[in-house]
């Protein structure tokens, strides 16, 4: 990503891009870009996601052999 976003910023952009597909404010050109940005979007907040969850089994593994 251009810019260092939050789990929370990437989704709710994703959700505009979303409703304004769904509203037809967007025309065929721009929702070409559009979809091409979602994905990386989607990648993104996946990696953010995996990485939480690797860190979230880690604490808990630290926690248990305590």
């Amino acid at each position: 990503m251009q810019e260092e976003l939050t789990y929370e910023q990437a989704m709710q952009k994703l959700e505009e891009m979303a409703a304004q597909m769904e509203r037809g404010e967007i025309g065929i050109d721009v929702m070409a870009e559009r979809l091409r940005e979602a994905q990386k979007l989607m990648k993104y907040c996946r990696e953010k996601l995996y990485e939480a969850e690797k860190n979230c089994k880690s604490l808990l593994n630290v926690e248990e052999k305590v």
